[in-house]
């Protein structure tokens, strides 16, 4: 099949488009996915990486593992299941993270040496995470507040955390 993008090269990678509620495969080669991060991630280096070793390595981490029921289970917001997956190497959403958490736990830190992810991302992403850890360990500091009764070191938490979804959400 010919990259959809360029008509010339050979489509590798296949990626999903969601707009809204309509969802659209893309088949692209390497040079113009290439060119689709740049323009998506504009804000970040994104150097040229053969992206095939890895999902080889990602779907050879899930042969043998979940036949038969688990095989059948799916996201339930996109409905991409496990066996898509294995075919494709991609999720649907950002759910699918959270439904197949399991076989990812193994996964990742062979993929990039830490559960979590540590590389580069683009600004705004970066500063909305940390926003949200910092309102997290408000939040777990205020119940603590709480449950003691110090009610105005509470209400100086609760401003606190108020001010971050405010910054956050407009």
């Amino acid at each position: 099949m010919l990259c959809e993008h360029c008509h010339e090269n050979e489509a590798k990678i296949t990626y999903t488009v969601v707009e809204e509620n309509d969802m659209r495969q893309k088949h692209v080669c390497p040079s113009c996915f290439q060119e689709f991060l740049a323009k998506q991630f504009p804000s970040s280096q994104i150097p040229p990486v053969d992206i095939q070793p890895m999902i080889q390595e990602l779907l050879s981490l899930f042969h043998g593992k979940g036949e038969g029921a688990q095989e059948d289970r799916s996201c339930p917001v996109c409905g991409r299941s496990l066996k898509e997956f294995r075919k494709t190497g991609m999720f649907g959403c950002d759910s699918c993270y959270d439904t197949f958490a399991e076989e990812l736990k193994a996964l990742l830190p062979r993929m990039q040496g830490a559960e979590r992810h540590e590389g580069a991302m683009p600004e705004a992403f970066r500063k909305d995470r940390e926003a949200s850890e910092k309102e997290q360990a408000l939040k777990e500091r205020l119940d603590a507040a709480v449950a003691e009764e110090r009610y105005e070191d509470a209400a100086l938490l609760r401003d606190e955390i108020k001010a971050i979804k405010d910054e956050r959400h407009g």
